[in-house]
């Protein structure tokens, strides 16, 4: 019996018209439709009518088709509205797949199915759900391809970059592209994504050298596929890279093609993206009174998209540019909010850089215990982030502190441990 059959039945069953199964949220066209099999129900819905003919899920479930051929298309659906970002809908076709291939033990389908949750809870950043299905997704399709290997291993890399686990990112990713350089017939497209991750995972901890060979490496496979996303953030990444380097003048190329492409596209997120990148390039200049229309623009755009994310980051950079300006109160405001916004997002890395803005605005205000206090919180963030230039920035601003404070022993140990944590970075970037 299919699933148009079974509810019609239990409905008569139970003496229910189609409008009051339909109730207030679903039309009754729908549910004619449904009940001659020419409409697919989501999960979401499927629930519903459970509730109002007063079944279990499952004898809905069950009475759906279970070919294969149905999972893979709920998959694929799942691919299209994942890629749209449309979250909700996307967790609903995997779940679906995933059911049936639990039911008719398909290893193949499971894995699929398990990938498609991580990346959509990834979205929804639902971190440790993301990373239990992509697990799963990885043990279930270990005898997959080594396509379908390079796309878990990239999910579990972008996974690790957003909970700011660089180096396991790096494992991750590595490990994918490898893969992906495996697979026959090539994905250029694929590789090029991982690529690009790599890139963002070496900028994340100071490494611009290898991050930009990894760019360069992807721009050939995003310029043949006229993939103007992709090149967009790939010039996004390179100029945040040469910033990194303060080689200025290629940044500012770089990122004034990128803001050139998403202007185009209308992609307002990443376009809030260049223009907080082009502000840290004004700040890093010397220019703090430049840098700030440009970080404004960008905070109001990450407003306007709800981006928790993304306003944090601005608001550091807005910290830093007041406090550049001798605006210590101001910067003060700014750093705060942005420490909110970071531990609500669990951004580590974020967090930390707030407590160095909140370093420098007590040092400012004279308290010097306060800012030694930040400062050392800041520099055990960045350590444990494998993020040493960071890390040594902050231990030298905490040796200054204790200059100040007329502590002598203590500065030179945190001066000491600030050259450390530069050679260690140093080394690593050779």
């Amino acid at each position: 019996m299919t699933l148009g059959a079974q509810v019609r039945t239990l409905r008569k069953a139970r003496g229910l018209t189609q409008r009051a199964l339909a109730g207030p949220d679903r039309s009754v066209s729908f549910i004619s439709m449904l009940e001659h099999d020419r409409v697919r129900p989501s999960l979401a819905t499927l629930r519903l009518l459970a509730e109002r003919l007063a079944v279990p899920l499952t004898t809905l479930l069950e009475d759906q088709n279970e070919s294969p051929a149905e999972a893979e298309a709920r998959l694929r659906h799942g691919d299209v509205l994942l890629r749209q970002h449309q979250f909700t809908p996307a967790l609903e076709q995997y779940e679906s797949a995933l059911a049936i291939a639990e039911r008719t033990g398909d290893d193949g389908l499971r894995a699929q199915a398990h990938l498609g949750l991580g990346q959509v809870l990834l979205g929804l950043r639902q971190f440790d759900l993301a990373e239990s299905h992509l697990q799963q997704a990885e043990t279930s399709g270990d005898q997959l391809d080594p396509r379908f290997q390079a796309l878990v291993a990239n999910a579990r890399g972008l996974l690790a970059i957003r909970q700011r686990a660089f180096s396991q990112a790096l494992s991750h990713l590595t490990r994918g592209l490898t893969a992906i350089r495996q697979a026959q017939p090539p994905d250029r497209g694929l590789e090029a994504t991982i690529l690009g991750n790599l890139g963002r995972a070496y900028t994340s901890l100071a490494l611009p050298m290898q991050a930009l060979v990894c760019y360069e490496e992807a721009r050939p496979a995003l310029e043949a596929a006229a993939d103007s996303t992709g090149l967009a953030l790939l010039h996004l990444n390179s100029g945040v890279a040469y910033i990194q380097q303060r080689s200025f003048d290629e940044a500012a190329r770089r990122l004034h093609q990128a803001a050139e492409l998403l202007q185009v596209q209308e992609n307002l997120q990443l376009l809030g993206s260049v223009k907080r990148s082009l502000g840290i390039l004004m700040l890093d200049r010397g220019d703090a009174a430049d840098a700030e229309p440009l970080l404004r623009q960008s905070l109001a755009i990450a407003e306007r998209m709800a981006d928790d994310a993304g306003q944090a980051q601005t608001l550091t950079e807005l910290g830093r540019a007041a406090l550049a300006q001798d605006r210590v109160s101001e910067a003060g405001r700014h750093a705060e909010a942005a420490l909110r916004l970071a531990t609500r997002v669990q951004d580590p890395a974020e967090t930390a850089r707030a407590h160095l803005v909140l370093g420098g605005v007590a040092r400012g205000r004279t308290f010097l215990d306060e800012s030694a206090s930040h400062y050392r919180e800041a520099a055990e963030a960045f350590r444990r982030l494998e993020m040493f230039k960071e890390a040594g920035e902050a231990l030298r601003e905490l040796g200054f502190v204790y200059l100040n404070a007329g502590k002598e022993g203590e500065a030179a140990h945190a001066f000491a441990q600030a050259f450390r944590a530069q050679d260690v970075g140093a080394a690593a970037d050779r």
